[in-house]
């Protein structure tokens, strides 16, 4: 319990601290944010006007013409930073671990064993925040993980139907 409080603490100290970039999706004019830039950000190839936010004050907007030597900058200390931001996550997150192993070594002989729900619901929980701080990148990848759950979903409905229409098939029989 005390490993999820402290990555639910480092997940929210995270994004207090974080810069939020946020623009309009071209094609669907949705608002899009993210703590990461766009690729296209401060690029000489250009894309969506992007708004920059830092603690909840604009810090930049590309809509505002800069020198070739201020863009680039502004570019590379946007993309150092998402990196930077990655390390430390990461450094966190070990660190979370390592304390929690510790908590579990130092724990009594007694209590020493963790069910096997607990370790699940453990691994589940730091997977879902490495997620939430690293989303996956790769589009292949999600589609090929959005159809593996579409088709386990499928197969699931399919184990329902049958299972429906056999027990339909015993109490039709129970009747005669």
């Amino acid at each position: 319990m005390r490993i999820i409080l402290v990555l639910l603490f480092l997940i929210t100290a995270i994004s207090v601290e974080a810069r939020m970039y946020q623009w309009t999706e071209p094609g669907v004019e949705t608002t899009q944010l993210s703590g990461k830039p766009p690729a296209w950000y401060r690029s000489t190839a250009g894309g969506p006007r992007v708004f920059v936010f830092d603690n909840g004050r604009l810090i930049d907007d590309t809509a505002v013409n800069v020198s070739d030597e201020v863009r680039q900058r502004m570019r590379e200390e946007a993309f150092i930073l998402v990196e930077e931001d990655k390390q430390k996550a990461q450094e966190k997150i070990a660190k979370a671990e390592k304390t929690r192993k510790k908590q579990i070594k130092d724990k009594p002989e007694t209590n020493k064993e963790t069910t096997r729900e607990e370790k699940v619901q453990q691994e589940s929980t730091i997977e879902l925040i490495t997620e939430a701080l690293f989303p996956k990148e790769n589009k292949e990848e999600q589609q090929s993980e959005a159809n593996l759950a579409e088709q386990s979903l499928d197969e699931l409905k399919a184990i329902i139907t049958d299972w429906e229409e056999s027990r339909t098939q015993d109490a039709k029989q129970a009747l005669e």
